[in-house]
């Protein structure tokens, strides 16, 4: 993927930015300084101060740009020494901690990629940064430029392989939230499509989507309070 790179100091989101150009060419990247209505997968707020990473992809639709976003980032915090692992479907977490979170919206045949990393500091309790993991500020524009090329090269590698790899959530008792219905289980798998397979006490569950919280006491970012992207 050609990146077509453009660079904003303060806009409402990133999304916003990319939802309202009028040719929304695939390779696309819009960066911006901070966002004031940055927001999140399920009506979440997504803190945006000057120090984070927001900014937004335009990419062609693929039904499991969810996974390979959160592989990309995943792996690009890798490099960095950051022993970064996924909660589903695409939070990014370190030590269950949230140092990262995913947005995507799909219209048209492309699809919107809004992404957030905490660099410098941390603007939730229960959430964490690059600077507190790696002990060292890191240049924006080089993570960028690694979030890309993983994007691309996810697309040479087996895509739930490396996805299993790296899901925290798998073997783990979880709570989802789908509207109002709340559903508890042990993760058993994710299947080729990239839905969870939750064990309940009464059946096996193919989960598309919902609000995933890992049930576990010691691991505050995974409650649903650390907000979800932008």
């Amino acid at each position: 993927m050609e990146a077509n790179i453009i660079h904003l100091a303060t806009v409402t989101s990133t999304q916003d930015v990319a939802r309202a150009m009028t040719a929304r060419s695939v390779g696309t990247v819009i960066i911006a300084d901070a966002q004031e209505k940055g927001r999140g997968r399920w009506g979440h707020v997504w803190l945006s101060p000057r120090g984070g990473l927001y900014m937004s992809i335009i990419m062609r639709s693929d039904p499991l740009l969810s996974l390979r976003a959160g592989i990309a980032v995943a792996h690009a915090l890798q490099r960095l020494g950051i022993d970064a692992r996924l909660k589903w479907p695409n939070d990014v977490l370190v030590k269950g901690k949230k140092i990262a979170g995913i947005l995507i919206e799909a219209s048209g045949g492309t699809a919107i990629v809004g992404i957030g990393v905490n660099i410098e500091s941390v603007p939730l309790a229960g959430s964490t940064c690059i600077a507190a993991e790696a002990g060292r500020i890191i240049a924006r524009d080089d993570l960028v430029l690694s979030i890309v090329q993983e994007m691309d090269t996810s697309y040479l590698e087996d895509i739930l392989k490396t996805y299993r790899k790296l899901c925290a959530t798998i073997g783990k008792d979880v709570a989802i939230t789908m509207g109002n219905e709340k559903v508890s289980g042990l993760v058993v798998d994710v299947d080729e499509g990239g839905h969870l397979l939750l064990k309940t006490a009464e059946e096996l569950r193919i989960i598309s989507s919902g609000e995933c919280a890992h049930l576990d006491v010691h691991s505050s970012a995974d409650t649903g309070k650390q907000d979800r992207l932008r």
